[in-house]
C-alpha cells in the first residue's frame, strides 16, 4: 500500500517486498498535545526520559582501533557502511542487477553510493563516475560529486543523462535544505541548482536534451488553527495526529512544468490524486506527453467486480473523495496545455505496471493493466476481472489494441526492432528471479508473439552488477556479456576486512500448519559447539541473495550486531501471500515463530527460555499476538511503528477506510455489535493482561505515537515491563543515523538486558538502566518468570 506509518504497511518504501506479499504498512487525551510539543527534537527519547544527542551519536572508529585486532559487528558498522544509493535497494529490491546508468553514448556511466555519517548525523552520497573503455582494467573510482543529506531524503537521487553525454540532471539536497533540482557537468565538475522551489522535489522526468523538465514537489504545510477561534474546527477526513500538530503535511504533491531553462513553473491539473512522493511518470520523446499514476479520488462501483483481492477489499470501501482509496489509475497529461484525461477507465494492478512509448511518440504500451468491464461477451467480461494486460494505447484518442494477458512485467520496447521485450511471471521478475523472456512484434496493427530479436551489431555495454549473498558482502563488477569476462569495480567495504561477521545459514522448516518455512539463521560469532544460546527471532522477510547487516529493514533490527554479542538471530520469512487479509493471517504467523523455536531447540542450539523477537510495521501484530496466544514465552519483545488493533482502527478508520478494511477482513467486521465479540477474542490490545513480555515499543512520528499509546498505558496500568520511544521526525524506514541508533543500538542493549542480565558500562547509558533496573524490579513483583535469566 502507498500511505506512510498507517496500520498496515508495507508502505512506499517497501514496495519491493510488498510484490511479494500483497500490498500493505487514545483520542481525547488532552496531556497529548502538550506530550507533542515537548518532544520534538530530532532526536529520539524513551516516555521519562530524554537522550542528549552525545548519547546517541558515539563517535567513529579511529583508524588505529580498525587495524588492530578483528572485532564483531557493531550497529555502528551497519550504519556507516556503504551501499548503493537506490532507495529500493535499502527497502529490499533485488541485488543483482543493473546498477550504474550510462550516457546516452555509452562511453561513460556513473553509480550512486552512500553511507551513514554518525558524527554529523547526515547520509553521505557520492556519484561515482567511470570511463565505459577502462572498465576492465580496474579503474580507481572518480568522484564526480559528493553531497549531504540531514533529512530522511536522499542527497542524490534520480539520475538523468542528457544527449550531450556531459550534463547529468539530478535531485539533490545539502544539509538543512529542501531538495531541488541540479545539474553537474562530466568534463568541468561544474554544479549548478536549476530549481529553488518553496518545498522539496519529489521525482522528475525530463526530455533527451533537457529543455523540458516536469517535477513533482511537496505540497506546502497548512494549518487547521487559522480562523478557528471563533468557529471551531469541524473535524471529518483530517488525520487526528495532524489536528492535535494543527498543521498538516499533505501527503498529496504537485506537477510542475518548467522549459526552457526558464525559471517560471506551471502547473498541471490531474484528475486523481498525487499520493506517491516518488511519482511514477513517464514523458514522451517529443516532450509533448506525459503518462502518469494517480490515486482514484473515486472509486468506480464496477471496480469492485475485478478478481485481484486487495482491489476488491479497497473497492468496497465508501471512501469520499478526501479520503485515501489506495487504488491507481493512468492519466495522460498534455504538456502544452497543463491538462490531463483519464487514459482508460480501469485500474492498475497493486502488483504494479510498466509503461514504454513508441519511437514516434503517438502510443504507449503497458503492462500490468485492467481493462475497463464495459463488454457485452460474457467469456471477455470474465477475463477482464480475472486478468491485467499488456496493451498498447493510442495517446489521441484513447483507442487500445490488446497485445497479451499473460502474467508479464514489461522490460522495454525496442524501436528498431519494433519489439516488445518482456519477463513472464511479473512477481519473481520483480523478486530478482530468473525468468523466461516473450517477445511481441508489431507487423501493420497487429502484435504477435515471436522469438528473440536479431542481436545488434554493435558490442553490447557492459553489466555493471552488485554481487553479494547472504555470507558475502556486496562488491561490484563489470561483466562482458558475450564472453562472460569479469572485473571488480569497487569493493565497497574494504574496512570489513577489519570485521568479524557471523556465518549465516538458509534454514527450513514446517509450521504446525504443515506450510514450508524458510529463514536465514545468523549464528554467534563466538559459537561453541555443545553451548545454547539464546535466540533473536527477526520478523518480515527473507532473501538468501542479500548481504544483510540488520535484517531487511534498518528500523528495528540489528541482526549481525546481536550475533556479534552472542546471539543466534533468525531472520523468518512473511508468511504465504494467500492468506493476508484473512482470518488465517495472524495465527499462521504465530506458528511459525513457535515452530522455528521448536526447531532450533532440537538442534540443541538455542535455549528455548530465552527467546526475544522483533516486529517491524506488519508484523507487530504478529508479534503482540504471540505475546498474547503463543504457548512459547517470549523473554523479551520489541514492536516498532506497527499500530494495529482496536485504538489504530479507531485512529484512521475516517481517513483511510482502506487501511482499516484490511483488518476487519481477518477480524470478520468492525469492531461494533456482534462483531466485537470477535475482537475481544483475539485481538491483543484487549488481551494485554495475558502479556508476560518485556516490550520495548518504537513509535515514529505522531500518527504512529497515537497507535503505539495504548501499549504504554495498558501495560503501564497493568505494572507491566514496557517502554516506548518515539522517534518524532523518523520514516517508516528508518534512514538518519541518530534515529538508527535510538533504535537499533537500544534493541541490542534491551535484549542483553533482559536475556542476559548484561548492561553496557558506557556512562552516557547510565539513565537508561537504571530506568530498565526499576522495570525488572516491578515485573519481578508482578510476575516472578519475568527477570533476567
Amino acid at each position: 500500500m502507498r500511505y506512510e506509518n498507517q496500520m498496515l504497511e508495507p508502505c512506499p518504501e517497501e514496495r519491493n517486498q510488498t510484490a511479494k506479499m500483497g500490498p500493505r504498512s487514545s483520542p481525547g487525551l488532552s496531556r497529548l498535545s502538550i506530550l507533542l510539543l515537548i518532544v520534538c527534537s530530532t532526536y529520539g527519547f524513551c516516555i521519562g526520559h530524554t537522550e542528549k544527542p552525545g548519547a546517541v551519536a558515539p563517535t567513529s572508529q579511529t583508524e588505529s582501533e580498525s587495524a588492530a585486532v578483528k572485532r564483531p559487528v557493531t550497529v555502528a558498522d551497519s550504519i556507516e557502511m556503504t551501499q548503493l544509493g537506490d532507495p529500493s535497494y535499502a527497502g529490499g529490491a533485488p541485488s543483482k542487477g543493473i546498477v550504474a546508468k550510462f550516457s546516452p553514448d555509452g562511453k561513460r556511466f556513473v553509480v550512486v553510493l552512500k553511507k551513514g555519517n554518525l558524527d554529523h548525523n547526515t547520509n553521505d552520497y557520492s556519484l561515482i563516475l567511470f570511463e565505459t573503455s577502462t572498465a576492465f582494467q580496474s579503474p580507481e573510482p572518480n568522484v564526480l560529486l559528493s553531497m549531504s543529506s540531514s533529512s530522511n531524503r536522499p542527497a542524490i537521487q534520480n539520475v538523468l543523462w542528457l544527449d550531450d553525454n556531459d550534463t547529468i540532471l539530478f535531485l539533490g539536497e545539502h544539509p538543512g535544505e529542501h531538495t531541488q533540482l541540479y545539474s553537474v557537468k562530466c568534463s568541468s565538475k561544474e554544479l549548478k541548482k536549476l530549481t529553488n522551489h518553496p518545498t522539496s522535489l519529489t521525482s522528475f522526468v525530463a526530455t533527451a536534451s533537457g529543455d523540458k523538465v516536469i517535477y513533482g514537489a511537496e505540497n506546502p504545510v497548512s494549518t487547521f488553527f487559522t480562523g478557528s477561534s471563533r468557529t471551531g474546527i469541524v473535524a471529518q477526513h483530517q488525520q487526528l495526529s495532524d489536528l492535535i500538530k494543527g498543521e498538516t503535511e499533505s501527503n498529496d504533491y504537485t506537477l510542475f512544468i518548467r522549459q526552457n531553462g526558464n525559471e517560471a513553473e506551471n502547473k498541471i491539473e490531474t484528475q486523481g490524486r498525487i499520493e506517491n512522493p516518488g511519482i511514477e511518470m513517464s514523458l514522451s520523446p517529443d516532450g509533448t506527453h506525459l503518462l502518469l499514476q494517480t490515486e482514484v479520488r473515486t472509486i468506480p462501483p464496477a471496480w469492485g467486480e475485478y478478481q485481484e483481492k486487495f482491489l476488491q477489499t479497497f473497492a468496497q470501501q465508501a471512501a469520499s473523495p478526501d479520503t485515501e482509496t489506495a487504488i491507481y489509475q493512468y492519466e495522460v497529461a498534455d504538456t502544452r496545455m497543463g491538462a490531463s484525461h483519464v487514459l482508460v477507465d480501469a485500474p492498475i494492478s497493486l502488483f504494479g505496471s510498466e509503461l514504454a512509448w513508441s519511437a514516434d511518440s503517438k502510443s504507449v504500451v503497458v503492462a500490468g493493466i485492467y481493462l475497463p468491464l464495459n463488454v457485452e461477451n460474457p467469456a471477455e467480461r470474465a477475463l477482464r476481472k480475472a486478468s491485467t494486460f499488456l496493451v498498447e494505447f493510442n495517446i489521441a484518442n484513447g483507442d487500445f489494441i490488446v497485445i497479451s494477458h499473460d502474467d508479464l512485467r514489461l522490460l522495454q520496447w525496442d524501436p528498431g526492432a519494433n519489439t516488445v521485450t518482456c519477463d513472464v511471471g511479473r512477481l519473481d521478475s520483480l523478486n530478482g528471479k530468473a525468468t523466461p523472456k516473450a517477445y511481441f512484434r508489431k507487423s501493420g496493427g497487429t502484435w504477435s508473439k515471436g522469438s528473440a530479436p536479431a542481436q545488434a551489431a554493435t558490442p553490447p555495454l557492459p553489466d555493471i552488477v552488485l554481487e553479494e549473498d547472504v555470507n558475502t558482502p556486496p562488491r561490484m563488477f563489470a561483466i562482458d556479456p558475450p564472453t562472460g569476462r569479469r572485473s571488480l569495480l569497487m569493493n565497497l567495504n574494504p574496512q570489513f576486512e577489519n570485521l568479524v561477521f557471523a556465518k549465516v545459514e538458509a534454514v527450513n522448516w514446517k509450521n504446525s500448519f504443515g506450510e514450508q518455512i524458510k529463514g536465514g539463521l545468523y549464528w554467534p560469532v563466538d559459537y561453541v559447539a555443545g553451548r545454547k544460546y539464546p535466540l533473536i527471532i527477526q520478523t518480515h522477510g527473507w532473501d538468501p541473495d542479500r548481504f544483510w547487516m540488520d535484517g531487511l529493514y534498518t528500523t528495528a533490527f540489528a541482526a549481525r550486531s546481536l550475533a556479534g554479542k552472542g546471539y543466534f538471530v533468525l531472520q523468518a520469512d512473511d508468511i504465504d501471500p494467500n492468506l493476508m487479509d484473512t482470518p488465517k493471517e495472524v495465527p499462521h504467523a504465530m506458528a511459525t515463530y513457535e515452530s522455528a523455536i521448536d526447531f532450533l531447540a532440537r538442534r540443541e542450539l538455542i535455549d528455548p527460555n530465552l527467546v526475544g523477537i522483533i516486529g517491524f510495521s506488519r508484523p507487530c501484530v504478529y508479534v503482540s499476538y504471540a505475546m498474547t496466544h503463543s504457548k512459547h514465552h517470549f523473554a523479551a519483545a520489541v514492536i516498532a511503528d506497527g499500530p494495529y488493533g482496536f485504538s489504530p482502527y479507531m485512529v484512521l478508520a475516517n481517513a483511510n477506510p482502506a487501511a482499516v478494511a484490511e483488518v476487519e477482513r481477518q477480524y470478520g467486521g468492525p469492531p461494533f455489535g456482534k462483531g466485537l465479540r470477535k475482537w475481544l477474542k483475539i485481538a491483543p490490545d484487549f488481551l494485554m493482561d495475558r502479556v508476560a513480555t518485556p516490550l520495548r515499543v518504537q513509535a515514529i512520528g505522531p500518527s504512529s505515537l497515537l497507535g503505539e499509546w495504548p501499549w504504554l498505558t495498558g501495560l503501564s496500568r497493568l505494572n507491566k515491563p514496557v517502554e516506548l520511544l518515539y522517534i518524532p521526525e523518523g520514516v517508516h524506514i528508518l534512514e538518519k543515523p541518530w534515529d538508527r541508533i535510538a533504535s537499533q543500538q537500544g534493541d541490542v542493549d534491551w535484549f542483553d538486558f533482559w536475556l542476559k542480565g548484561e548492561e553496557d558500562p558506557d556512562m552516557a547509558k547510565a539513565e537508561q538502566y537504571k530506568r530498565w533496573r526499576e522495570l525488572r524490579s516491578l515485573a519481578t513483583k508482578a510476575a516472578p518468570g519475568i527477570h533476567a535469566q
